[in-house]
């Protein structure tokens, strides 16, 4: 190694990266740079902007419909700690897993573990979930985790791994687009945990589904407000054309006449009106329709439209946010199992990977566990039983086997861990032995001995 070379690799271990450890040559949100925030200065942050109306726009009853589609089902996921595939469990792995349990099960004085996914959740569909760790100097509860308005993070886009006591993060009062206030909260990395959806190179927030429906909720807004009032008779379909040369007594007299014995009354009008024109032709009156009439003045359709369009861009069916047009029971089982599988586990296995890699790991050092959720892959338990037949049939796995896929705890009995092929042999051996002997069951049987058979005297030939 030459002397400069020795230099270098100090002065990689001074700056917090290991020797021979290699650096980084690219830029680090290069678009940022370009929108006048320099991604390499440490000191200036990046906002996240239009914040305050995600939160409003959250509240519609189509947008409320879908987040809660998938903050319910993730909330209500059973979960556990449990040691690393491959990892084999002792009594040491047994303490990390029952503190670790104990610290999410009691995240702080406040919150329960599902009313903190429940507002990460929420975050996550808007645009960023964000959660405080803290350490405590209990050994029995050494973490501690507050839910944070991921909306209010601001994010210093030149933050360096090298230099991990720097700030990361920081916290503004309100949803203000400027930094650096009074008040702002620096927040290290080890110090955060922080989920973006659809994460990007460009940016470094993530894009929420509300926020790629910004527009479209936006436009149901709008629609369901002009339908509303067409609904209430607030703004009439038609306007009447008295035609040319009408005089004032004519159009006064008509409008008294129009509210006196057809508005509110539900009465046929029926009137016979003349005027000439300027070309001297005489014509009647005449309607002018400001739009469709019936359900096609209100744009139910375009409504149906932008509510499929909501759906799309939460990876959900229409079917989730009210619309069951031409759904019968298969197409909505496939349905089902499509938005679990394209909407709900992709959000949790993100949160079960930051919770993991920064709390479990990060913050409490125990590297060889892991957070996860039970159940985010809905089986088709009819179809699971059958294929395992026919694997058990083909000595491809044993019983323990199975269990242990299903998450059982396994038999603790001799057979339950032999293959099919294993079992017909002992179970052909018995048959030959024709002895029942199995201690769990406390049985041993013999087989009894045999009677002695009496011959039977010859028959007298001739009879």
């Amino acid at each position: 190694m030459a002397f400069w070379d020795y230099v270098d690799a100090l002065s990689a271990v001074r700056r917090g990266r290991k020797a021979k450890e290699p650096g980084r040559d690219t830029l680090v949100y290069p678009t940022l740079q370009q929108q006048g925030t320099l991604a390499g200065d440490k000191k200036r942050v990046a906002y996240k902007p239009t914040p305050r109306n995600l939160r409003k726009f959250s509240l519609n009853p189509y947008a409320r419909r879908a987040i809660n589609a998938i903050k319910n089902p993730i909330s209500m996921l059973a979960w556990e700690v449990a040691v690393k595939p491959g990892v084999e469990l002792n009594s040491e792995l047994e303490r990390q897993i029952e503190v670790a349990t104990f610290c999410l099960e009691h995240p702080n004085h406040d919150d329960s573990m599902r009313t903190l996914l429940e507002q990460v959740v929420e975050d996550i569909m808007l645009g960023a979930g964000a959660i405080e760790m803290q350490e405590g100097s209990d050994p029995e509860r050494p973490l501690w985790l507050y839910p944070t308005d991921g909306l209010t993070i601001q994010i210093y886009p030149g933050w360096s791994p090298d230099n991990p006591d720097t700030p990361r993060y920081q916290q503004v009062l309100g949803y203000g687009n400027y930094t650096g206030s009074t008040g702002a909260i620096n927040l290290r990395n080890d110090e955060l945990i922080y989920v973006r959806p659809n994460p990007t190179t460009a940016t470094p927030f993530g894009h929420g589904p509300l926020e790629i429906a910004f527009t479209t909720i936006s436009r149901i807004l709008g629609v369901a407000d002009f339908s509303g009032n067409v609904a209430s008779n607030s703004r009439p379909s038609i306007g009447l054309d008295l035609g040319d040369g009408a005089s004032d007594g004519a159009v006064a007299g008509f409008r008294a006449y129009w509210r006196n014995d057809v508005e509110g009354q539900g009465n046929m009008p029926v009137f016979a009106m003349t005027s000439t024109g300027n070309d001297g032709k005489t014509r009647g009156p005449s309607v002018l329709r400001f739009y469709p009439e019936g359900d096609d003045g209100l744009y139910l359709q375009y409504q149906e439209f932008l509510q499929r369009e909501l759906a799309a861009a939460f990876d959900l069916s229409p079917q989730n946010l009210g619309i069951e047009k031409d759904v019968n029971r298969s197409t909505s089982e496939v349905a089902e199992d499509r938005d679990r599988k394209q909407a709900i586990a992709p959000h949790a296995h993100a949160i079960s990977s930051q919770i993991t890699r920064e709390a479990i790991r990060g913050k409490l050092g125990f590297s060889q566990l892991a957070f996860r959720f039970k159940g985010v892959e809905a089986e088709d338990e009819n179809n699971t039983a059958k294929v395992y037949e026919v694997e058990y049939r083909n000595n491809a796995c044993t019983p323990n086997e199975y269990r242990t896929r299903r998450g059982w705890k396994p038999l603790d009995h001799q057979f339950a861990n032999l293959l099919k092929g294993d079992l017909d042999i002992a179970v052909s051996a018995a048959r030959g032995t024709q002895i029942v002997d199995d201690e769990d069951l406390n049985i041993h049987l013999e087989r009894p001995p045999e009677k002695p058979v009496k011959p039977t005297p010859p028959k007298p030939k001739g009879k």
